[in-house]
């Protein structure tokens, strides 16, 4: 790694560089998704990422993209295929910024670290409309209805969603959940046909060659599964990829831990208060967790060192709990996030620990009690 204190004054941040440009990618990709003809320019955050990156290339003595399409080019590569490097950067080498045009899990992650990435704004808006509406009407059974739906069905026919939205817990969220959804992009379509993953319910969409079809949803706990296929007249709709990706990743983890726990006898929570945490486990001196679906744990332990989620007063332990498919991506994850962000390691009021581990400790203190 260089050493930044030597490095001239006028060279660009790079983690601000990084964030620029991936927020940059998912303002272009939302454009060409849009109804809308795409004309220039790029947004801003493009071209400022480009002379930034210019000007990096230029200190390095390695080439830099001519335009914004090269850019756009570039970020198709694995970072560690870049003769640009980036050694003040919290990435992994095996991680790119596009796959197969759209942004991918690590774009979102590095965009979102500058706090003004606008799915996260329109995701907050749209979570603050629901709890406001479900508080006010005394209904904390419609928000979780609203969270379980979005993560069990984040792609779904217009019958579907007519359907769940005649049930009482969900009939009051009803133009909340509407607006959660659009409809599924050109490209999920062939043959009048659209595809579903079975592993997440999601979307299933086209590589390059249009022949071969994979699940969307890079945190999907078996992208591998077909699913159900829908006809296009049914008017399938597919979750906002914000919510996808702040909702649906971390619920996956959040729905199962539910069910082994409750599998254990135990009393469990989900999204208790409206969203005070993810998970309460225990009726006594509960257990109360954050679940995380991050894919670099570094990235998460900046996050965490700048919003820590506030632990009730009355809870006897409190968790940072990482889902099994992060942790199966890096065997090594909590033992990097704990280095990366000392207020999660043991000993402290809340401790990171994988989604096995907090599951063992729930089953050790069950049988203590027994």
């Amino acid at each position: 790694m260089t050493d930044s204190s030597l490095s001239p004054s006028w060279l660009p941040d790079q983690p601000v560089l990084l964030a620029q440009l991936a927020t940059g990618i998912m303002e272009y990709a939302q454009l060409a998704a849009s109804d809308q003809d795409f004309s220039l320019p790029y947004p801003a955050n493009l071209q400022l990422a480009l002379n930034k990156l210019t000007l990096l290339a230029w200190h390095q003595g390695a080439p830099a993209p001519a335009s914004v399409v090269g850019l756009l080019q570039l970020a198709e590569e694995q970072f560690g295929k870049w003769t640009i490097i980036l050694p003040d950067s919290d990435i992994d080498l095996d991680e790119s910024l596009l796959a197969y045009g759209r942004p991918t899990r690590a774009c979102e992650e590095l965009g979102s670290l500058r706090g003004d990435v606008e799915g996260e704004i329109r995701e907050n808006a749209l979570m603050r409309a629901v709890m406001d509406k479900a508080r006010s009407a005394d209904a904390p059974h419609s928000y979780v209805a609203f969270r379980e739906l979005l993560i069990r069905r984040p792609a779904i026919t217009e019958l579907e969603l007519d359907t769940q939205l005649s049930k009482p817990d969900l009939a009051l969220l009803s133009a909340e959940v509407r607006e959660a959804y659009d409809p599924v992009p050109p490209e999920a379509v062939a043959d009048g046909v659209v595809r579903t993953c079975g592993g997440c319910d999601g979307l299933r969409l086209p590589l390059d060659d249009d022949r071969t079809w994979v699940c969307a949803d890079e945190s999907c706990p078996a992208p591998g599964t077909p699913g159900a296929e829908h006809a296009v007249s049914e008017g399938a709709r597919w979750l906002r990829r914000e919510l996808r990706t702040f909702v649906v990743a971390p619920g996956h983890a959040e729905l199962r831990i539910a069910d082994a726990v409750a599998a254990m006898g135990v009393p469990v929570a989900l999204w208790p208060d409206f969203d005070a945490c993810d998970l309460s486990v225990f009726d006594d001196r509960h257990w109360v967790a954050d679940v995380k679906a991050w894919r670099n744990p570094v990235r998460l332990a900046h996050r965490l060192r700048d919003r820590l989620f506030a632990v009730p007063a009355e809870a006897e332990k409190a968790f940072i709990v990482i889902g099994r498919e992060q942790v199966k991506a890096h065997p090594r994850y909590v033992a990097r996030l704990r280095k990366a962000c000392p207020q999660v390691r043991p000993g402290q009021r809340v401790v990171a620990v994988s989604e096995a581990e907090f599951l063992r400790l729930v089953r050790a203190r069950v049988e203590a009690e027994a």
